[in-house]
């Protein structure tokens, strides 16, 4: 018996390293190209690990008036459409969770539906909306946008905690005279922490990480780092160094914003998966 369960952690454990091991090269490679120059970056994979470190690529960025700026917009975007998206959430999962009005279950609906529509099927009329309004490449409404986008799911994940959260503390604190502001500020919204934690984790990923809007919406002024990325792939060829190094930078703040949030995150999908 213990042979076997041995054998099964042992199995699970060298399943465990490979998919990781996948899951980290592209990581590691890229790394490593961002401390290589060009002639380096584009030598035979045999000659991978043949080269001299240097921070070049770096220092250029950190010198690139263009990249602090799109480093700033996209942190920008990031917490006004992450600060929306917790609002809206929060607000819309307690209304269908707790509310009884008409055209409830078609609501829910249609926010499914809007939540499975690709993005790339939204970008003309958004780009015709947003030139209409004469906000173009401003950070605002690619703020809007990616926030918007992400209110369906955020609402469905708040709605599944407030229908697991007992109702029966919400009815004694009406009773001991609170009134809805007070039973969401001090009873609710302590209770469903977790989820809001969650929401604000996923919806900060997606709107970091987004590059066709930002692409389409902005190219100056509210240029992101996704965007400043791409401009090193061009018709004459790909600047390794200078992209495998954005990408670093890119992908750096938002891996340790998850190690920061890590407890709080698998607080709140178990709590979830709980309910």
């Amino acid at each position: 018996m213990k042979t076997r369960r041995a054998l099964a952690n042992l199995l699970t454990h060298a399943t465990l390293i490979v998919a990781a091991f996948f899951a980290m090269f592209p990581l590691f490679w890229v790394l490593l190209t961002s401390f290589k120059n060009n002639r380096d970056a584009v030598a035979p994979a045999e000659r991978a690990f043949d080269f001299v470190p240097t921070v070049e690529n770096y220092i250029q960025l950190f010198e690139s008036s263009v990249f602090i700026r799109a480093a700033g917009t996209s942190v920008l975007i990031t917490l006004v459409a992450t600060m929306i998206v917790v609002v809206a959430a929060t607000l819309g999962g307690y209304a269908f969770a707790r509310l009884r009005f008409a055209g409830r279950r078609t609501l829910a609906s249609v926010m499914v539906i809007v939540q499975v529509i690709p993005g790339v099927v939204l970008i003309v009329p958004l780009f015709r909306m947003v030139s209409g309004l004469g906000a173009y490449d401003y950070w605002w409404p690619i703020a809007l946008v990616l926030g918007g986008l992400s209110i369906p799911f955020g609402t469905w994940l708040m709605l599944a905690f407030f229908r697991g959260s007992p109702i029966e503390i919400e009815e004694a604190a009406v009773v001991d005279g609170a009134n809805r502001f007070k039973l969401f500020r001090y009873v609710l919204i302590p209770m469903v922490a977790p989820g809001i934690a969650t929401v604000a984790i996923f919806t900060a990923i997606a709107v970091w990480n987004s590059f066709l809007i930002p692409l389409v919406l902005g190219q100056t002024r509210a240029q992101t780092l996704t965007v400043f990325a791409a401009q090193f792939i061009t018709f004459q060829g790909v600047n390794w160094g200078p992209l495998s190094a954005a990408a670093v930078l890119i992908i750096a703040p938002i891996v340790l914003f998850v190690l920061a949030m890590q407890r709080p995150l698998v607080r709140g999908l178990t709590a979830g998966s709980v309910k």
